[in-house]
């Protein structure tokens, strides 16, 4: 009884983070450090939760450039200039004209909730710098001024309404600057637009930087609640890192008196102690149970894997989303249109599943086009994994990794009492053994989660053996062993 006690303590302390599915496994998932970077701290274990929780969310890339059909960086990828870029957002554009005439964030809203997403994720401002939202910036691009539509004032609302957790994206970068690539004035980065050194472009990045403070304040304080913040862009010139640019942007709690690109004080935030704001000082300022992560430069709440690169190797540290979308670009294309050339369902499930096992989360991206429908092919392949993920959502929310995955073999998570083995494709013997279990606990019964049908297993002191179970090859099996715990 002793030892137990011993064990039940040491396994309290070391996941505290994961606390949630809580039990006497000796899980293998790492302790989550909280540090404190530029002045913030990271949130504590209790606010991070419900990300690991809710494990599946959809991300959403709308904007001008869902008119030319050829994804969010056809302005950079281009070199387009900003008056005809700007054209996109009025009727002389043609066929090209972002409309929005269809735009209805209760129909994307039914979709995330039909894939099982527990949270969304939109572009308020990509980086070609046209606003979503309503924002009293003098040089402000916006939605507003356009179609006379705040909308992400909509999104907000229908998502909220839904009962799912509220993310916003802005990106710190904004191409409508010449400065951006040039933030000194003395020496301009390659670039497409054809800028080059110019001593006024110290003055054109500062007055980018002030944009971005004035409307990360506006973001953060006229929408109620907002749950998820997706920074991106804190390269300067499209190189180096975040980090390294974090010098310019200043996304820690405080401004620097000395820093050469002042905000002006008309759109600077203060603290109590009428102290000039960073830009997380902001964030917090106003949404204190916020998440956001790394990409603004500040050390982040979680951190991101871009991409539809496999998930591999071993159980993540921290939280840890994974974000891909399931064809090419990010904003719309032709290609979403084409069944095709999306990634197959198994593909998909594979990748979810990946993450479930590592004690990752995962967002995935739909492109609407520009009258704001999401692409029919996209929505039926969505669909078919929210199939999936229903059945399967015993073993996917709510759940933490347990013991080390074997890539392309099999994975392990648990929620209370009860162990979830995922089979991810690659294994197909008939029998599987667990990693030893801690004395005194028995297995009770053991089931696949998707045909519900019963699975054999017996056991010889802490070691159980799964029999006949079947997996199938290149595809996801999930069998659940109950415990006496």
């Amino acid at each position: 009884m002793k030892n137990l006690l011993i064990i039940l303590c040491i396994f309290n302390l070391q996941f505290a983070a994961y606390s949630s599915p809580f039990s006497i496994f000796d899980a293998e998932t790492p302790v989550r450090e909280v540090q404190t970077d530029m002045g913030i701290a990271m949130q504590p274990d209790e606010k991070v939760r419900w990300m690991l929780d809710d494990k599946l969310g959809m991300f959403i890339h709308w904007g001008l450039y869902a008119g030319v059909a050829q994804g969010e960086w056809y302005m950079e990828n281009k070199g387009v200039s900003l008056e005809e870029y700007r054209k996109l957002a009025y009727p002389e554009s043609g066929e090209l004209y972002f409309d929005a005439r269809d735009f209805d964030p209760k129909k994307w809203v039914a979709l995330a909730q039909k894939m099982g997403a527990r949270y969304m994720n939109m572009t308020a401002q990509h980086h070609d710098g046209y606003a979503l939202f309503e924002s009293k910036y003098i040089n402000a691009f916006t939605s507003k001024q356009t179609h006379n539509r705040d909308f992400v004032r909509e999104y907000v609302d229908a998502v909220r309404a839904a009962g799912l957790k509220v993310g916003l994206y802005k990106t710190l970068i904004n191409w409508r600057f010449a400065g951006y690539y040039d933030v000194t004035g003395t020496d301009c980065q390659p670039n497409k637009f054809g800028y080059t050194t110019a001593a006024w472009h110290k003055e054109n990045a500062r007055l980018m930087k002030e944009e971005l403070f004035c409307q990360i304040k506006e973001l953060m304080s006229n929408y109620g609640r907002i749950d998820q913040l997706f920074w991106d862009g804190g390269w300067l010139a499209q190189q180096g890192t975040d980090a390294s640019g974090a010098y310019f942007w200043e996304p820690g709690k405080y401004l620097d008196p000395a820093n050469q690109w002042q905000v002006n004080p008309y759109f600077q935030e203060l603290d109590d102690n009428g102290k000039a704001l960073g830009l997380m000082g902001i964030v917090r300022k106003y949404q204190p149970d916020i998440l956001a992560n790394l990409r603004s430069g500040w050390c982040g709440d979680y951190t991101c894997e871009e991409g539809g690169a496999a998930v591999k190797g071993k159980i993540r540290q921290g939280v840890v989303e994974k974000c891909f979308t399931i064809t090419s670009g990010w904003g719309y294309t032709k290609a979403m249109e084409d069944e095709s050339r999306l990634m197959s369902l198994r593909e998909i499930k594979r990748i979810f599943a990946d993450c479930i096992v590592r004690n990752m989360c995962c967002l995935i991206n739909v492109g609407p086009d520009r009258h704001g429908n999401i692409p029919q092919p996209i929505e039926k392949r969505l669909s078919e994994f929210g199939e999936w993920v229903h059945a399967a959502s015993e073993a996917i929310y709510g759940t933490r990794a347990l013991w080390q995955p074997v890539d392309n073999q099999y994975g392990f998570c648990y929620k209370d009492n009860v162990i979830y083995i995922y089979f991810l494709g690659g294994y197909t013997d008939r029998e599987f053994t667990l990693p030893t279990l801690n004395k005194g606990i028995k297995a009770r019964q053991a089931y696949n989660v998707l045909t519900k049908a019963k699975v054999e297993f017996a056991q010889k002191g802490q070691t159980i053996t799964l029999k006949n179970i079947h997996p199938i090859q290149n595809d996801i099996t999930i069998i659940a062993l109950i415990t006496n715990h």
